[in-house]
């Protein structure tokens, strides 16, 4: 019977143990799992450091190519819309960064002929080009393009970056 209540009392012990140290293992999992998110998002949000970047997009037969020069807080480059056996827009970027890491940009391009500007706001985040879309207006109607509601506009197109 001693043999018995020893054997159990083991038993009991050993299997107290693994549900600890499972336990535990579950908690360093965990810990280190909130690391590497808090690392990629330190990751996303890293500021633009000064340097040319170049960005492609190709969808079928179009393309959309971007350049950037970042200097400090400035920001100059040129954008190329290309949409195939279409006119295409072919222009020149320049603004600033803001504190949010955002580029603020006047798009001066030309399309079918016509000179035109068109307000941009773009962002690099994980070696990527992102640029807000939102309804635009001409308030003026002298083809100066601009955010009808730049709150509501959202990053949804994304450039892939290429060797310049």
């Amino acid at each position: 019977m001693l043999h018995k209540n020893l054997f159990s009392t083991l038993l009991m012990s050993g299997l107290m143990l693994t549900a600890c140290n499972k336990s535990e293992q579950k908690e360093a999992e965990k810990a280190s799992e909130t690391v590497v998110n808090a690392d990629t998002l330190a990751v996303a949000t890293a500021p633009v450091e000064p340097g040319k970047f170049c960005f492609m997009k190709a969808l079928n037969r179009d393309t959309t190519t971007v350049t950037l020069q970042v200097v400090g807080d400035k920001v100059t480059g040129n954008m190329h819309w290309n949409p195939y056996q279409k006119d295409g827009a072919i222009g020149t970027l320049t603004g600033t960064k803001n504190a949010a890491g955002e580029f603020e940009l006047m798009y001066n391009y030309m399309i079918e002929g016509s000179n035109q500007s068109e307000t941009k706001i773009m962002k690099i985040e994980n070696g990527q080009l992102l640029i807000k879309k939102g309804e635009l207006e001409d308030p003026k109607n002298d083809g100066n393009m601009r955010y009808k509601d730049v709150s509501k506009a959202t990053y949804k197109e994304i450039l892939k970056k290429v060797d310049c």
